[in-house]
């Protein structure tokens, strides 16, 4: 049983998904969030139902940043990847020296843009940063304090950044999360990023459903075969930009098959078991109501878009990555410039796949 007090920065799905799992652990937790309607249910019950497992206490439930993390050892930012930054600049002069922050997930640059914002706000303690390639766990949620788990994912991999921390963080981490792997570096985790492979090509390919408000089921019906040829032509590219980076991630079918234990004949048949089956972490997987939706507003901007700034940075083309986010920004009527992880937001404007490399194991400054 882990004993860990985990500071759980927002209180959406991922969030209080993480809370059931890691009460049952045994962790002494905290749940904050800026929105307090969101927690309010939460506090009135002292917590969280779990289904089976039993009740989980939640001993601070507050939209008070430095009341929840005041004495906790692992800080866990389930935000979403947009708000990362600003969580950072929130926690620069609350944080204390030995503490760790873990994000869930960090998409493509989080740990490296989470840095970059603590260092502009002044931020000089001692801490851990570390990310997660994906959401650990698949659950329900059929009342606000009701949470019924799924599925627990197999395979999740742990990265610091820097990569040399990696040995005493995830010595800490890992009695959380006792399916995860360490990974060399971020590169590895960053270029694991399953939402931005699965969710931004599937709501291009069905934008009149969307368009329709149709609630179609998302994987088993959005990825046809023409769908799941496109998976594989932007997954290809995804995995030879990290290859030139120095990481060798899992093609979109093995990760599935390691992750969950699932593997069709063909990638939509794949999609369609993960939906269908009795413990199908895609049973829940909701429809995009709008293109503003975080499968497009998030995924493609500290997703696809940092994938292609890397691959550049690598001398790696990535033309069907960079046609999908042309065609999403242009159905859902959106620059994301101003939201993009651009080489320089992560602090590698310049640099080519032997300095990146050097950095996400070293940390920066090293080419000052």
């Amino acid at each position: 049983m882990a004993s860990t007090t985990v500071a759980i920065i927002g209180a959406g799905s991922g969030g209080v998904y993480l809370a059931a799992e890691l009460g049952t652990l045994g962790c002494r937790l905290r749940l904050t969030d800026l929105d307090d309607s969101r927690l309010a249910d939460i506090r009135a019950r002292g917590g969280l139902d779990v289904e089976p497992g039993g009740f989980v206490a939640i001993e601070r439930v507050t939209d008070d940043l430095a009341v929840a993390i005041d004495g906790a050892e692992v800080i866990a930012v389930c935000t979403g990847g947009t708000y990362q930054e600003s969580v950072a600049t929130g926690l620069a002069s609350l944080l204390r020296d030995g503490q760790t922050i873990l994000l869930i997930q960090g998409n493509t640059g989080g740990s490296l843009v989470f840095r970059r914002a603590l260092d502009a706000a002044g931020c000089r303690v001692a801490v851990d940063i570390a990310e997660m390639d994906n959401y650990p766990y698949s659950c329900w949620r059929p009342a606000p304090t009701t949470i019924q788990p799924i599925v627990r994912k197999k395979f999740l991999q742990i990265a610091t950044f820097p990569g040399k921390r990696i040995d005493p963080v995830f010595a800490r981490l890992a009695p959380l999360f006792p399916h995860a792997v360490a990974a060399p570096t971020v590169i590895s985790t960053g270029f694991t990023n399953a939402n931005a492979m699965l969710h931004v090509a599937n709501c291009v390919a069905n934008a009149g459903k969307i368009d329709r408000g149709e609630q179609y089921k998302f994987y088993a019906e959005g990825v046809t075969p023409a769908v799941a040829r496109l998976y594989g032509a932007i997954n290809a590219e995804r995995v030879a930009v990290a290859l030139a980076l120095g990481a060798q991630v899992p093609a979109l079918e093995d990760w599935f098959e390691r992750t969950y234990a699932v593997r069709g004949a063909t990638l939509s048949e794949t999609c369609q078991l993960l939906t269908s089956n009795s413990d199908g972490p895609y049973q829940a997987t909701g429809t995009p109501r709008a293109w503003d939706h975080k499968y497009i507003a998030e995924d493609v901007p500290v997703g696809l878009l940092p994938m292609c700034e890397l691959g550049r940075a690598a001398g790696v083309a990535t033309p069907r990555i960079d046609a999908v986010i042309e065609l999403a920004g242009t159905l859902a009527g959106t620059d994301f410039a101003d939201a993009a992880r651009t080489l320089d937001r992560m602090g590698l404007a310049g640099m080519d796949a032997a300095r990146i490399r050097v950095v996400v194991e070293e940390g920066f400054g090293l080419f000052d």
